[in-house]
């Protein structure tokens, strides 16, 4: 009879006092517009701090996307970019994480650029979780 009681007095109160109801949520409509560009660019490329080689930096741009083209064609896997930093334009090529890969391509970059150099900077990395 104790053991009832006792189980009595636990449950009852869940019972008799438990809540029961919806819940409705209003909100802006541009709140979901920001949460779905958020999700859009949370899938999509991030820059985190790494290393670049820097082929060469010159007041022309033209000039620079030549070299570009060159570049590529003697590594198509490879991605570089043209930055501005006035007043010169820089270009800039690879992704890499540690300083010893990028040291290790660099070597190999010097074979057509003899002024390569290292320099750190964001790069690009793809499927980056936050």
């Amino acid at each position: 009879m104790k053991k009832w009681f006792v189980i009595f007095i636990l449950i009852f109160p869940s019972v008799a006092f438990s809540q029961q109801g919806q819940i409705l949520i209003v909100q802006d409509s541009s709140i979901q517009r920001a949460l779905n560009l958020y999700s859009t660019l949370a899938k999509g490329n991030r820059q985190v701090n790494g290393y670049r080689i820097q082929l060469a930096t010159n007041n022309n741009r033209q000039t620079l996307l030549t070299m570009k083209a060159t570049f590529l064609q003697q590594y198509p896997e490879v991605p570089a970019y043209v930055q501005y930093a006035a007043p010169q334009f820089k270009l800039r090529t690879g992704d890499f994480s540690t300083r010893a890969e990028a040291d290790q391509f660099c070597i190999e970059a010097r074979v057509y650029f003899s002024s390569a150099f290292v320099v750190p900077d964001k790069i690009i990395v793809e499927g980056v979780t936050w």
